[in-house]
């Protein structure tokens, strides 16, 4: 078990949504213990009121049952409003321990900044993170899971710890990016250290077809890394191994929707948001499975065991 918390006093950002390319304002407020990460679509001024936000039903809770968009971004929403490129928020808050907190936002995006959740970690530790009198309960998986496709899969293993392994290869899109791999036991010093500042990236043959898309239309070297076939359009990197490091922080974001924080070993192969989305749904299913019971029945792990060794030997892990 683990207390809940949120932030101490009100803070807000200002950016650049990285696919809409419009100007977007937000406001974190803090939140009750057991409400949850709410985004709230509304202005923001002195009118603004959070009971009547959520009674017009300008709320959407962050969780998988709202997800409505998994393709290059993560897109919450209900029948009248949705925000969208909510990974890098959610992922900080999760990993800084915030687990109530309304989001209010002007723009059915949320700012991209630098690319990177490194802002959103600095100013909710300026602001501090007070500690609730509610607890929330972990997911401790029983067995294995996975899922795969096209090559790509997302595997989590019980553990005692929040662990990542994670593996990229662009080898075709840009040789420098390559193949990358990165492994990483998540605390918050090392989210903070090492993930956080990791930015998104993207490659410069694909940004008009993006374009014809409506999206990457607010994407530029000032909140990306662009990529080319031999080389890089920005300065330089924050590491060498910065692209697998931001696919880290978009996996811990995505994670962060199931609403509990969840102690596994995840090992990625060209994974994303939408293998992400489908682990945090498989995940989601087994709690359902195991919640009335104390204990998972023997037969059912060695089951789920036999079935993942079959996959291992699959994949050649």
């Amino acid at each position: 078990m683990y207390f809940q918390g949120t932030i101490r006093k009100e803070l807000s950002f200002k950016g650049i949504g990285l696919h809409t390319g419009r100007m977007s304002n937000i406001m974190l407020l803090p939140a009750p213990p057991d409400t949850g990460i709410i985004f709230i679509r509304d202005k923001i001024g002195k009118s603004f009121n959070i009971d009547q936000s959520l009674k017009e039903g300008r709320g959407i809770k962050a969780h998988i049952s709202n997800i409505i968009e998994t393709n290059n971004a993560l897109t919450i929403g209900n029948e009248n409003y949705s925000v969208k490129t909510i990974e890098h928020f959610m992922a900080a808050f999760y990993s800084l321990g915030v687990t109530n907190l309304y989001v209010v936002v002007d723009e059915d995006e949320m700012p991209i900044l630098d690319g990177s959740s490194k802002e959103i970690v600095k100013k909710i530790e300026k602001a501090g993170v007070v500690i609730q009198n509610a607890i929330c309960t972990p997911v401790y998986l029983p067995y294995p899971l996975w899922v795969e496709k096209n090559g790509s899969y997302l595997i989590a293993l019980p553990s005692s710890s929040f662990k990542v392994t994670y593996t990229i290869d662009f080898t075709s899109k840009s040789k420098a990016v390559g193949t990358q791999t990165a492994q990483f036991v998540v605390t918050r010093e090392i989210f903070k250290k090492e993930i956080a500042p990791a930015r998104t990236f993207g490659f410069y043959e694909d940004i008009e077809k993006l374009k014809s898309y409506n999206l990457a239309r607010g994407g530029s070297v000032e909140n990306a890394i662009i990529f080319t076939k031999d080389g890089m359009i920005n300065k330089g990197l924050r590491f060498s191994d910065e692209c697998v490091r931001h696919k880290i922080l978009d996996l811990i974001g995505d994670m962060a929707l199931l609403g509990t924080r969840v102690v596994a070993h995840f090992i990625a192969y060209k994974s994303g948001h939408t293998l992400d989305i489908e682990m945090v749904r498989k995940i989601a299913k087994s709690m359902r499975r195991t919640r009335h019971s104390n204990k998972v029945p023997p037969d059912l792990i060695k089951r789920k065991q036999r079935e993942f060794n079959i996959f291992r030997k699959k994949i050649n892990l």
